[in-house]
């Protein structure tokens, strides 16, 4: 941004034009509408929706304006346009919630994979928000490369977590829609931050922070940034070094429960493990010999012999530790292998199985 180009530097502090009126009325309306079509794609566990939803949330500019008057040292404004952007966010969250009460959103069920997978934000997703922050202050300094807004857009996730909030505080679930919101604000503060260091490499420093009162409330500014976003990454690195414990484990265990089984048809369907909780859920299919369905027994007494040689849960106790609890779901089936040779009924192998992992 070289220092005889004064438009866009006003475009960007600016970025209201003549008629500040007319474009948060434009700004209110697509922010409905983002949140309504995130909302649903949410709901219907669409993607694609979901994404169109990103491509018109107007978020992405009062923040990169919060940025832009950081680094010019008008905390006015840069606080006026944050408390815009948190009041934006609170009521993007009351509208999910109220459209999920119109639609009367069944409670009590599974909850879509696109609201869950937006629930455990890690390390991953601030170094995402970090690089699409820079991708998008990088857009309005450089007004050549403005087809690449499109997938600065899509790469953070503004409006998304905010509807899944709004959607989780309807099927009463306030620690998850918690996480969501957690999320909108490591992407809040993230782009902040890498959007400021974009600004300052881009203009001379003796243009942006020649003053001695500018440079001081940019220190200022730029220090509760940074105290803000260290505080989010803390956190985020918690929750990231949980999530890695958990899959390695969840993975031990579930090859624990295959050498447990030995040749008896025993398929995983299921393993999760919550580390927080010291709680483990698993979900397996036991298949029975053909026989099987013409005995009258309990779901126990049917079971093959070789799996109450171990016990159960002196496998699962080498995994986890004497301090977690586990819940265990299985189910029986039928099964048998025919041989159309002979018509020889035999049981069915493991390998079929176990081919497909």
């Amino acid at each position: 941004m070289p220092i005889r180009d004064f438009s866009i530097t006003r475009d960007i502090l600016r970025f209201e034009g003549s008629d500040p009126g007319a474009y948060w009325r434009r700004f209110a309306m697509l922010l409905t509408l983002a949140v309504t079509i995130a909302t649903m794609g949410l709901l219907r566990d669409s993607g694609a929706v979901v994404i169109a939803a990103m491509l018109i949330a107007p978020l992405m500019t009062p923040i990169l304006g919060i940025a832009s008057s950081m680094v010019m040292g008008w905390l006015g404004r840069a606080l006026w346009l944050a408390l815009v952007v948190l009041f934006a966010a609170a009521v993007s969250v009351g509208v999910a919630w109220a459209i999920a009460w119109a639609i009367d959103a069944p409670r009590g069920v599974t909850l879509p994979v696109e609201v869950g997978s937006r629930t455990h934000p890690g390390a991953e997703d601030l170094l995402i928000a970090l690089a699409a922050g820079v991708a998008g202050a990088y857009v309005q300094i450089q007004k050549s490369e403005i087809s690449l807004l499109p997938g600065a857009a899509i790469g953070v996730s503004l409006v998304p977590p905010l509807a899944a909030a709004g959607l989780l505080l309807h099927f009463e679930e306030p620690r998850r829609a918690l996480e969501a919101v957690l999320l909108f604000a490591t992407n809040f503060g993230a782009i902040i931050f890498s959007a400021c260091i974009v600004y300052i490499a881009s203009s001379p420093s003796s243009f942006l922070l020649a003053r001695g009162r500018r440079r001081m409330r940019f220190t200022m500014s730029a220090t509760i940034a940074t105290a803000f976003l260290v505080l989010v990454f803390l956190h985020l690195l918690t929750t990231t070094y949980y999530r890695y414990v958990e899959t390695r484990t969840e993975a031990a265990l579930a090859a624990q429960i295959r050498r447990w089984a030995g040749t008896v048809p025993v398929e995983v369907l299921r393993v999760e493990v919550h580390a927080r909780d010291r709680v483990a859920e698993i979900w397996a299919l036991v298949d029975l010999p053909s026989d099987a369905q013409y005995r009258i027994a309990s779901a126990a007494d049917l079971l093959p012999a070789a799996l109450a040689r171990i016990p159960f849960r002196s496998t699962v106790r080498e995994v986890l530790g004497p301090e977690y609890s586990v819940v265990v779901r299985y189910q029986t089936r039928i099964a048998w292998q025919i041989d159309l040779a002979d018509d020889t009924v035999e049981p069915a192998p493991v390998l079929l199985l176990r081919e497909d992992e």
